[in-house]
């Protein structure tokens, strides 16, 4: 989870891209949210809590290009 409000999480998000273009980098960036962490503590899924806010989007997002790299 990334917050590029910051100067910081951008630098380290281009140099993980940097450091890691050879072997592939998903370009989904999952954003820092209460709502996450809201479904950690009362254990559910976010797409149970939540399943149309940002993050759920970004995950879902994420899912799809990991399952559509595999084949």
């Amino acid at each position: 989870m990334v917050d590029f409000r910051t100067n910081f999480t951008k630098d380290i998000a281009a140099t993980v891209h940097q450091l890691y273009e050879n072997i592939g980098v998903f370009n989904v960036v999952i954003p820092s949210s209460i709502k996450a962490v809201e479904t950690s503590a009362i254990g559910i899924s976010i797409y149970q809590h939540c399943p149309n806010v940002k993050v759920a989007k970004a995950y879902e997002s994420l899912t799809k290009k990991v399952l559509n790299h595999e084949r």
